[in-house]
């Protein structure tokens, strides 16, 4: 199993060689880090193809990994306090329009589980 993070430096761009960290969690579970630069769009897909030549992922195929993602769904609600509640729906309808995560991670849609979550604002 890996588990995998996306952590964006300080820098425009990441050499391939410096892309990748492997921290070893036990019991099979391997934490897989990718550094992308501000200026670089974070592929996880390219990133693990990188990974997976190294001798501790050797066997391992990015293209059958099954992605886990949350999706937090912005429900507007009366019930709470603090904002107008038309102000509630537009937030909630432009979080709608937000990027998906695997989207933005360059994850393959076929291979991608969302797990929800509801939160009235």
């Amino acid at each position: 199993m890996l588990l995998i993070a996306s952590v964006t430096v300080d820098e425009p761009r990441v050499e391939d060689a410096d892309r990748i960290k492997l921290v070893p969690v036990g019991a099979g579970i391997t934490r897989v880090i990718f550094y992308f630069g501000f200026m670089e769009m974070p592929d996880v897909m390219e990133g693990l193809r990188l990974a997976c030549q190294r001798p501790e992922l050797q066997g391992i195929d990015p293209e059958n990994i099954t992605y886990y993602f949350r999706r937090v769904m912005v429900i507007a609600s009366e019930k709470a306090s603090g904002m107008a509640v038309w102000r509630k729906s537009l937030f909630a309808a432009m979080h709608l329009n937000a990027n998906l995560p695997a989207a933005y991670f360059g994850v393959p849609p076929t291979q991608v589980v969302e797990v929800g979550l509801e939160v009235e604002i």
